[in-house]
């Protein structure tokens, strides 16, 4: 596609996504999708595929696994309406869905990450202390629970492939102003980024923020991202009070390795920085 057609499309895209993000629980109607739009529904969805990397309904799927998951280790709502919500009639088929997703089905699922933190059974995460070069990053901002960011990444990416930012090394940031167990999720701020050159035109709606370079302590962690909770809380119960460091007067941020499009949840591998003083 060419350059304006890309803008175009983007443009085009853009009230679906934010559809699709507010109505996770909603089987999208196609037409419904082509009129927000303003497309012909003969070939909406060719193009959403080829702007967005998936089909629609895959993308949908992505956004209910991810909240089932999160109510399954931090709620008792029962499995049927987690199950119900994530758009199955069926357990037994919610059952097969999430297990081919997360590795186990439902019920142990639950009972594996929804028991309390112990920072002695959580075992150790690999950290390095590093220089990190700095990075300047195109993003779009996000005010509500860091778990219900995933919706705006997909528009951040769509937007930056229309617009050529996204290098061929181009890695996913978010950024996290707040402490999810003191702030309210309705009040949590953070940025969806991506990296890209630091004298690239960024247009409408993207805004430029910059990491600085300077010493970070990154923890290596590997799996779900609405599991990272365990990671963070034993850097900082039991790494950070004993490595004598402090931190400095940054965010946190995260650098996400690999794509969760393609990518097993159990294998998706993160990078969480901690700035020093």
């Amino acid at each position: 596609m060419k350059p304006a057609t890309r803008i175009h499309y983007a443009q085009r895209m853009e009230p679906v996504l934010r559809w699709l993000a507010s109505h996770p629980h909603c089987d999208p109607d196609l037409y419904q999708l082509a009129d927000l739009a303003c497309m012909s529904p003969y070939h909406f969805h060719r193009i959403y595929r080829a702007m967005l990397g998936e089909t629609v309904n895959a993308s949908v799927q992505r956004i209910r696994m991810h909240q089932a998951a999160v109510a399954l280790a931090g709620s008792q709502e029962a499995v049927h309406e987690v199950a119900s919500r994530a758009g199955y009639e069926s357990s037994a088929a919610f059952n097969r869905a999430f297990a081919a997703t997360f590795g186990l089905p439902p019920g142990r699922y639950r009972e594996t990450r929804s028991r309390p933190f112990a920072p002695e059974e959580s075992g150790m995460y690999p950290i390095t202390l590093e220089t990190f070069p700095g990075v300047t990053l195109a993003t779009l901002p996000h005010r509500g629970s860091y778990q219900e960011i995933g919706p705006v990444f997909t528009r951040l990416f769509m937007l930056a492939a229309s617009r050529d930012l996204a290098q061929p090394d181009a890695c996913g940031f978010g950024v996290y102003f707040d402490d999810p167990e003191q702030v309210p999720p309705a009040q949590q701020r953070s940025l969806a980024g991506l990296s890209v050159d630091p004298d690239a035109h960024l247009g409408e709606d993207l805004e430029r923020f910059d990491i600085p370079e300077g010493r970070y302590a990154i923890l290596s962690y590997t799996g779900p991202y609405n599991e990272m909770g365990k990671a963070y809380s034993w850097m900082f119960s039991e790494w950070l009070p004993g490595s004598g460091l402090i931190p400095a007067n940054f965010p946190m941020f995260e650098q996400y390795v690999n794509d969760p499009r393609s990518t097993p949840p159990a294998q998706l591998q993160t990078r969480i920085y901690l700035p020093l003083g």
